[in-house]
C-alpha cells in the first residue's frame, strides 16, 4: 500500500510538473506574440509572470529588456540585458549604450572598448570616443537656460514645431477638450490604447500662443507595469486568435494632468492610428505629416502625407510618392521655401538603423528621386527627427558621438566648405533621447524624454564667457610688462592662439574666454625660452550676471642651467657677453656695442626678411668689407616688431638674420654668427609702436658686429 502511494504521489507531481511547462510554454507563447505585434507594454506582464514562476531562459531576459527599452524604461532594460548576456545571448552593444543611457559612462566605455577588441567599427569607436569626451559636450552648458512648459503631462509629448504665434506637437495623451474641468482624470479604454506603451495613440496638439507657457520645474512621471485583473491561467487559455478579449484582461491608466492651454491641431488631418511629426513651409500654406498607412503584412507601417491650406482650412491629405507599403516613411521636415523634403525611412539599401533621406522639386513643382543624405550624416545606427531652421539642417542620432541614447545635431560647414556635425550639448542633450528641435534666434524648444516620458521644453541662448584673473611671477619677483600667450588645442590636437595679454604693474592678468575648457599660458624668459602653464576655465562662480575665475598664482623659475647650456652652445659670443658681465644692458645690441663700435643697422620691412632700400647701401658697404676680412668675429643679431604671435616673430626674427648670415659666411672665413631676439628685445615700447609705422621700423632690425677673436 505504502509502494502505491509512493507511486500515486510521483506520478502526480510528474504531471503536475508537465503542466506547469504547458501553462509556462502558453504564456511565452502569449507573450512572444504581443511583442512582435509591436505591444510591449502587454508583453511585460506576461513575461515576468513566467519568471515569476521559478523559471529561466535567455531569449525571455533579452524580451524584456526590448520591451522596457521600447517603453523608455532603461534601468528595467539593463538589468534583463545583463541576465541574457550571462546566459550566453549576444547582446552586441546594447548594454553598453543602456548604461551610457543611465549616466554609467565608465562602465559604457569599458563595453565599448571590448567590442572594438572584437572587431573594430565605426558605430563602436564614434560611440567609445564621445562617452570619453563627455566634457566637450557640457562645454557651452552656460550658454543655454532650458524651461519645462505648461502642455507637458504624464504622457508623452514631443517633437515642438513653430506655427504662427504658436506651437503645434504631438501627443498620446487621451483628453475629453470640450470638458471644463482644469484637472480631470483620463481613463484610456482598449479602443484608444495604443498598446506600443499602454498609453493613446498620438494627435497632433496646438499652443496658440507660446507666451507664458513656461514653467520654472517639472513633474517627474513614473512607469507602472500593466496589470493583469484576472488570475494567468484564465488568460493562458485564451487563443492566439482572441486579442480583443485579451485586452479586458488588463488595466488601464489613469493620469491627472492640465489641459487647458491646449486644443487639437485640426480635425480636417484624417489618421488611422498615430498621427504627428508635422513641418510647415515658411508661408504656412503646406503641411508635409506623418500617419499609420493601412495595414500591410500584418504591421501599420508609416507614410508621409501632404495638405495645403485653403481659405483657413487644411484640404483632404496627399500622400507622397516616396511611400512603400513594405516600409515606413517619417519625421518630415520641409525646407521654408518648399524646395528640399528631409525625411527618415528604414527602407532597404541604407546605411544602417534608420537612415535620412531628402527630394528636391523640379520647377514644374514635380519632386526628383530620393537621395540618401550621406554617410556623413548617416550611420549604423539610427538617425531621426530631420528638422530645418534657420539655413541649418538639426536631427537626433544614437551613432554620433554623444551623452548617450539620441542627441541633437547640427550640419556645420569646416573650413574647406566640407560637412561638420556639431553635438548640440548639454542641457539641449543629456544621457536620455532628445528630439525635435526648433530655433528661431536666441531661442527655441526641443522634447526630450530625461525625466521619464517625453517632455517639450524651451531655451533662450546666450554665448557666455568667463574672466580668469591671476597673477605672474619670476623667480618670486613681480616682472611688469611681460608679455602673456593663451593658448587652445584643436581637435588635431595643434595649439592654436587664442588671446595675449601685458602683465600690469602688479603682474596681474586677465583672459576672457570660454567657459570650461583647458589652455595652456605661454611666456617667455630673456633668453627666449618657453615656460608654459596649464589653465583651465572651469570652476568659475557666477557675479551679478558675470562670470568669474581667480586662477592660482604661478611662478616661474629662472632657467639658470639652461642659461649656462645656451651661453656654452654660443662660444662665439662668450667674450662679448663675459667683457660686460659687471654691466646691465637691456639689449643685446647695447652689449655689443659696448665691445665695438663696428657695425651697421639695417632694417627689413613688415614681415619681410630683406633690407629696407634705405638701407641697402651700408648693407652692401658691409658685404664689400667682409671679403677683404679674416679672422674676424661677424655677430648678427636680428628682431621683429610686436605685431603677431611670439613664435612667428621669432621664426621672422631667424630666418632675418639667417638671410644676412647666407651671405656673409660663404664670403670669407670669418666666424659668422646669429641671434635672433624676436619681440623680446624691442628698441620702442610695443604700445607706442603700433600706431607709430616710423617706430615699428626701427623694431625690425638685423646688427651687423664686427668683433676681433
Amino acid at each position: 500500500m505504502k509502494r502505491l502511494l509512493t507511486i500515486f504521489l510521483l506520478l502526480l507531481s510528474i504531471h503536475s510538473l508537465f503542466a506547469q511547462k504547458r501553462a509556462a510554454k502558453r504564456i511565452i507563447k502569449l507573450a512572444n506574440q504581443e511583442m512582435n505585434d509591436f505591444r510591449y507594454a502587454y508583453a511585460i506582464p506576461l513575461y515576468k509572470n513566467f519568471l515569476q514562476r521559478g523559471w529561466s531562459d535567455s531569449t525571455v531576459y533579452f524580451n524584456l529588456g526590448l520591451c522596457y527599452t521600447k517603453v523608455n524604461q532603461y534601468d528595467s532594460a539593463l538589468k534583463y540585458y545583463i541576465l541574457a548576456d550571462k546566459l550566453g545571448v549576444n547582446t552586441k552593444n546594447i548594454i553598453a549604450e543602456m548604461q551610457a543611457t543611465l549616466g554609467y559612462y565608465e562602465e559604457a566605455k569599458k563595453g565599448y572598448t571590448y567590442s572594438i577588441k572584437n572587431g573594430k567599427t565605426l558605430l563602436a569607436e564614434s560611440r567609445l570616443y564621445g562617452f570619453s569626451n563627455i566634457h566637450n559636450f557640457i562645454a557651452d552648458s552656460i550658454d543655454y537656460e532650458i524651461f519645462p512648459i505648461k502642455a507637458n503631462t504624464p504622457y508623452n509629448e514631443f517633437n515642438p514645431v513653430p506655427y504662427k504665434d504658436g506651437l503645434v506637437f504631438e501627443s498620446n495623451r487621451v483628453a475629453s477638450l470640450k470638458s471644463k474641468n482644469k484637472k480631470r482624470r483620463k481613463k484610456i479604454t482598449s479602443k484608444e490604447e495604443f498598446p506600443w506603451d499602454g498609453a493613446g495613440y498620438t494627435s497632433l496638439y496646438f499652443i496658440p500662443s507660446t507666451k507664458n507657457i513656461r514653467l520654472d520645474s517639472i513633474v517627474m512621471s513614473n512607469w507602472t507595469d500593466k496589470k493583469l485583473n484576472y488570475p494567468i491561467n484564465d488568460l493562458s487559455r485564451l487563443s492566439s486568435n482572441d486579442n480583443r478579449k485579451m485586452n479586458t484582461f488588463y488595466d488601464f491608466k489613469t493620469p491627472v494632468y492640465n489641459d487647458s492651454i491646449i486644443q487639437l491641431f485640426s480635425n480636417e488631418f484624417d489618421a488611422h492610428l498615430n498621427l504627428g511629426s508635422i513641418s510647415f513651409t515658411k508661408d504656412g500654406k503646406m503641411a508635409y505629416y506623418t500617419k499609420n498607412q493601412v495595414k500591410s503584412k500584418g504591421v501599420y507601417q508609416l507614410e508621409i502625407w501632404e495638405s495645403r491650406l485653403n481659405d483657413g482650412k487644411w484640404g483632404i491629405g496627399k500622400k507622397l510618392f516616396i511611400n512603400n507599403p513594405n516600409f515606413s516613411y517619417f519625421h518630415p521636415a520641409i525646407t521654408p521655401d518648399g524646395k528640399r523634403l528631409y525625411y527618415v525611412s528604414d527602407e532597404p539599401g541604407g546605411i544602417g538603423g534608420t537612415d535620412i533621406y531628402y527630394i528636391e522639386k523640379n520647377e514644374d513643382g514635380s519632386w526628383k528621386p530620393t537621395q540618401n543624405a550621406g554617410r556623413e550624416i548617416n550611420t549604423e545606427a539610427n538617425e531621426l527627427f530631420p528638422t530645418f531652421y534657420e539655413g541649418n539642417l538639426y536631427f537626433s542620432s544614437n551613432g554620433h558621438p554623444g551623452l548617450g541614447g539620441l542627441d541633437i545635431y547640427k550640419i556645420d560647414k569646416n573650413k574647406k566648405g566640407g560637412i561638420l556635425i556639431k553635438n548640440m550639448g548639454y542641457p539641449i542633450n543629456s544621457a536620455k533621447d532628445d528630439i525635435g528641435f526648433s530655433v528661431n534666434g536666441n531661442s527655441g524648444f526641443f522634447s526630450s524624454n530625461r525625466y521619464g516620458s517625453d517632455d517639450l521644453f524651451a531655451f533662450d541662448y546666450k554665448k557666455s564667457f568667463v574672466k580668469i584673473t591671476g597673477r605672474i611671477l619670476v623667480d618670486s619677483n613681480c616682472v611688469a610688462s611681460k608679455k602673456l600667450y593663451l593658448y587652445q588645442k584643436d581637435i588635431a590636437g595643434n595649439q592654436i592662439l587664442v588671446d595675449s595679454s601685458v602683465l600690469d604693474a602688479n603682474c596681474n592678468y586677465q583672459f576672457t574666454v570660454r567657459p570650461n575648457n583647458e589652455y595652456a599660458i605661454v611666456t617667455y624668459d630673456e633668453m627666449g625660452n618657453k615656460y608654459e602653464s596649464d589653465l583651465n576655465s572651469m570652476g568659475y562662480v557666477k557675479t551679478n550676471d558675470t562670470y568669474l575665475k581667480n586662477a592660482t598664482l604661478i611662478n616661474i623659475p629662472l632657467p639658470r642651467k639652461v642659461m649656462e647650456e645656451r651661453m656654452a652652445k654660443e662660444k662665439a659670443l662668450q667674450m662679448a657677453e663675459e667683457s660686460v658681465m659687471a654691466k646691465t644692458f637691456k639689449l643685446s645690441i647695447d652689449s655689443l656695442k659696448a665691445l665695438t663700435k663696428d657695425y651697421v643697422e639695417l632694417h627689413h620691412p613688415f614681415d619681410q626678411v630683406y633690407v629696407v632700400k634705405d638701407d641697402l647701401n651700408n648693407y652692401y658697404k658691409i658685404i664689400e668689407r667682409v671679403k677683404r676680412m679674416k679672422g674676424k668675429k661677424i655677430v648678427i643679431v636680428s628682431a621683429a616688431d610686436c605685431n603677431g604671435s611670439f613664435d612667428y616673430n621669432e621664426n621672422l626674427s631667424e630666418r632675418r638674420a639667417k638671410r644676412i648670415y647666407a651671405t656673409l659666411a660663404k664670403l670669407s672665413s670669418n666666424n659668422v654668427v646669429i641671434r635672433n631676439v624676436g619681440e623680446r628685445e624691442l628698441i620702442e615700447a610695443c604700445d607706442k609702436a603700433n600706431n607709430n609705422k616710423a617706430l615699428q621700423q626701427v623694431n625690425r632690425y638685423s646688427y651687423v658686429f664686427i668683433l676681433d677673436k
